[in-house]
C-alpha cells in the first residue's frame, strides 16, 4: 500500500561511501533505492540475483568500476537480465551524474516526492 515511490533504482558499484551517498541523495529525491557493493565473485553474483528478483525494479545504475571490466559487467548484465527482465540499465557519466540521468533515462523531473 506503499505508493510513496514512483521509481525504484538499484545501484552497484565498488566504493560504499559512494554508494551511501548516492542512496541518500536518491531516497531524498523521492526515489526507492537500494545500493550494493560488489567484487567480481560468485557470492556477489548471487546476491545480485537475489535482489535484482526481489521486486519490480525500474533501472539499475552500474558504477564505472565495474563497466570498466567489459567481461565482469557483461556478466552482471546477464544475471540481472536473468532475475528481472524489466529492469533498465541507465545510462550516466558518474556519480555527480546520477540523478540526471534518471531524469534523461525516465524522462522526469526530481524531486519525485509531493506533499499530501
Amino acid at each position: 500500500m506503499n505508493q510513496q515511490h514512483a521509481l525504484s533504482i538499484l545501484v552497484l558499484g565498488l566504493t560504499p561511501s559512494i554508494l551511501d551517498s548516492i542512496d541518500k541523495r536518491l531516497i531524498a529525491r523521492g526515489i526507492d533505492a537500494k545500493s550494493l557493493a560488489v567484487t567480481n565473485t560468485s557470492s556477489t553474483d548471487a546476491e545480485i540475483a537475489r535482489v535484482a528478483s526481489s521486486k519490480n525494479w525500474n533501472g539499475v545504475i552500474v558504477g564505472y568500476g565495474v563497466r570498466n571490466d567489459s567481461e565482469w559487467f557483461e556478466r552482471l548484465m546477464q544475471i540481472i537480465h536473468n532475475a528481472n527482465p524489466n529492469i533498465a540499465l541507465i545510462h550516466h557519466h558518474g556519480p555527480d551524474d546520477v540523478e540526471n540521468a534518471i531524469e534523461r533515462h525516465f524522462n522526469i523531473q526530481l524531486p519525485l516526492i509531493t506533499s499530501q
